[in-house]
């Protein structure tokens, strides 16, 4: 009964009526008695604001647009996010649009019902609870909009929201530009509106820092265009740092960097591997990179990390650089030739393309994890000297030391016995998937393509043997002949014969796709064959089957469906939500070093700056990113506060801004921005009721 009904009534309208709840699959229910309870999701009450904004949606939009916990692809689009702990959420609805005025339909609904929760995913890869997701509320993913283009009279590139920058640069690399994106494939837009940082920002500033125009919706559903010299330019410059407080961006527009093709190696550099005994050789390398680098050519990663499996820690320190030229400077003048003179474990040093250079740390694609940030920034020795903060360079110096002891207290505290392999024999993935041990880690040697190739053709060779024939229900004896050409894809529960050929060709035996076309006349002699064998195909939701041509046309050349390229993980471990401090630890944890040099402040300014706004000195921005095993659905509380003894102890030099994409969600970066009060009165005046503070998650601070 209730099947029918949907055809005829919209879900959510059912859902409503009859007061259902929606659960969705995977949602923690409560464990056993013995065990601590988790308490399920409850379901909305009578005449819930949500279901009032979703059903009048689906009716407007349509079900491409509005999936319901009721459609198939509800889970999928659910679990699209990066971090485990977003996956676990259920929306009441999820919006794909296809255009902006779309999103502008959908805010224009939440703002006229006097708001309800609401998220919006671009790249979903961030780390922050409920960042991009919701719980019984509405999600607008732009997993749709992904398009790209380059207009080369105005050199500039048009990205939506939805694209992902290893797609973007990959798209690009023939026409010789990129996006001022990020280091990670798999990052998405996103990015910019945190800053953003990429291999050419010490030239360049923070990757927002291009942004020419972008097209907004606002809170009540208007579509504006902002840029820096129309009546928009306030809320233009929020963007650039405001995070996602300030709209919802339906274009980007960016300023094209001439980075060269692919065939054209632009830059130097690499990843090199060391073992822990190097650790404050390469710290203080860092900080002397910061103190004394002003060549606006180059970029460096440094990161000091460890992977924990069976109550063992593993160190290992990684650093990633880059120089915008053919070759590096020689002697001291190279700007990494403290980092290169420690002796090292692998190295990857050699000429890259841009677009190879940024797949050197993968894509950074690897999902299935809890993930954790927290941010820091630690002021060149001449800022923490001026404002009081250490009265040496050594003294600035132990601010990295100090930071690195609590990381290793991190480790001893956290680490356990991660649980054993499910028994049985899981099945193997479709392409090489390295588990998510570490969370930013070199490939070697560096991939020409942020994602992995697509697999090789089909043998033209003999094919392989096909499923066997079912017995005619005819006296007709099919003739033989060589086997089928093209075999469709195996179902479970029947078989049926290759709709192909089985007569050699040139012979006088009727071809089988000839017979189910009747009688034919032979150029020598009339006959006619019986009617063969009628199968029947079964519905299939992801293939489709040929259409045969006439008798007189000519064979098809069939053609295997191309597979996903997209890595396949290993059958999900069950997800745990039981707190047990004997075996919850981590997966793997690393503190990581970013140096933001005076020369991109410099450009950042010149480029019309930024609302993050930092004082004109070098400093490094620092991350806390810790790593969960795939099975562990919580983070155990002996994890929640060993975490947070580690960020206190990251205690940032004064002054100086912390960078959004990094943080954790209860740091307040927008009180440590130059440009913070400027900021809260262009909120107030975009959004004067507040909803998008109060309805959703987000950068505190506003």
């Amino acid at each position: 009964m209730l099947r029918s009904l949907s055809i005829l009534f919209p879900p959510l309208l059912l859902a409503a009526f009859f007061n259902l709840p929606f659960v969705a699959v995977g949602t923690p229910l409560q464990g056993e008695a013995s065990y601590q309870r988790v308490s399920p999701r409850q379901p909305p009450p009578s005449g819930n604001s949500t279901l009032q904004v979703c059903a009048p949606l689906l009716t407007k939009l349509g079900p491409p647009v509005v999936i319901t916990p009721f459609d198939f692809a509800f889970r999928e689009a659910a679990n699209n996010a990066w971090n485990l702990y977003n996956t676990l959420y259920s929306p009441t609805c999820i919006i794909h649009p296809q255009r902006a005025e779309d999103v502008q339909r959908v805010m224009e609904a939440i703002y006229q019902a006097g708001g309800v929760k609401y998220a919006v995913q671009a790249g979903g890869h961030s780390a922050m609870r409920e960042w991009d997701t919701t719980d019984d509320g509405v999600l607008i993913s732009f997993a749709d909009m992904t398009n790209v283009s380059y207009d080369a009279t105005r050199d500039t590139i048009s990205l939506q929201p939805g694209v992902r920058w290893g797609e973007a640069i990959a798209y690009l690399e023939p026409f010789g530009v990129a996006p001022l994106g990020g280091r990670l494939g798999d990052v998405g837009t996103g990015l910019l509106l945190g800053g953003g940082l990429s291999y050419l920002s010490a030239r360049h500033g923070f990757s927002v820092d291009a942004l020419v125009e972008a097209d907004v919706v606002l809170v009540d559903g208007r579509l504006v265009t902002a840029n820096a010299t129309n009546e928009y330019a306030d809320l233009f410059k929020a963007l650039k740092g405001g995070a996602s407080r300030f709209g919802i961006v339906t274009r980007y527009e960016v300023k094209a960097i001439h980075v060269g093709t692919n065939e054209e190696k632009m830059m130097v550099g690499g990843s090199v591997i060391f073992d822990n005994s190097t650790t404050e050789d390469l710290l203080r390398a860092t900080a002397n990179y910061v103190n004394n680098v002003e060549d606006p050519n180059t970029s460096l990663l440094v990161i000091i990390g460890a992977t924990l499996d069976n109550n063992t820690v593993s160190p290992v320190n990684v650093i990633t650089f880059f120089y915008n030229g053919t070759s590096l400077p020689e002697g001291f003048a190279n700007p990494y030739h403290e980092f290169l003179s420690l002796p090292y474990l692998a190295s990857a040093v050699g000429s890259y393309s841009f677009a190879e250079a940024n797949s050197v740390l993968g894509s950074g694609g690897d999902k299935g994890s809890g993930q954790a940030f927290g941010a820091s920034a630690f002021g060149s020795a001449e800022w923490d000297i001026g404002q009081g903060l250490a009265s040496n360079e050594e003294e600035s110096f132990e601010r990295y030391m100090k930071a690195y002891r609590a990381f290793n207290g991190f480790l001893e505290k956290v680490k356990g016995t991660v649980r054993p392999t499910p028994t049985g024999t899981p099945t193997p993935p479709a392409f090489p998937y390295p588990p998510p041990h570490f969370p930013i880690f070199p490939t070697w040697p560096a991939p020409p393509m942020p994602y992995p190739p697509p697999p090789p053709p089909p043998p033209t060779g003999a094919p392989g043997p096909s499923a066997p024939v079912p017995k005619p229900t005819t006296s007709t004896i099919l003739p033989p002949g060589p086997q089928p050409t093209w075999v469709p894809p195996p179902y479970p529960t029947s078989s049926f014969p290759p709709p192909t050929s089985t007569s050699k060709p040139g012979s006088g035996t009727p071809t089988t796709h000839q017979r189910r076309q009747g009688p034919k006349t032979s150029t020598s002699t009339s006959k006619t064959y019986p009617p063969g064998p009628t199968y029947s195909f079964p519905a299939s939701p992801t293939w489709s089957f040929p259409t045969y041509p006439s008798p007189t046309g000519p064979i098809p050349t069939y053609t295997y469906p191309t597979p996903s390229t997209t890595p396949r993980p290993l059958p999900p471990v069950p997800i745990s939500f039981i707190d047990d401090p004997s075996a919850d630890g981590v997966a793997a944890a690393l503190l990581a070093f970013t140096p933001v040099l005076k020369s991109q402040i410099e450009a950042s300014r010149k480029a019309g700056g930024n609302v993050i706004d930092p004082p004109l000195t070098s400093y490094a921005l620092v991350q806390f990113h810790v790593t969960m095993p795939e099975w562990l659905g919580i983070m155990p509380r002996r994890v929640v506060e060993a975490r947070k003894e580690v960020l206190k102890e990251l205690s940032a030099s004064a002054g100086l801004p912390l960078y959004m994409n990094e943080c954790d969600a209860e740091q307040n970066v927008f009180a440590t921005y130059g440009q913070y009060e400027f900021l809260k009165q262009v909120y107030k005046k975009y959004d004067p009721t507040g909803i998008n503070m109060r309805f959703m998650k987000g950068p505190p601070g506003l």
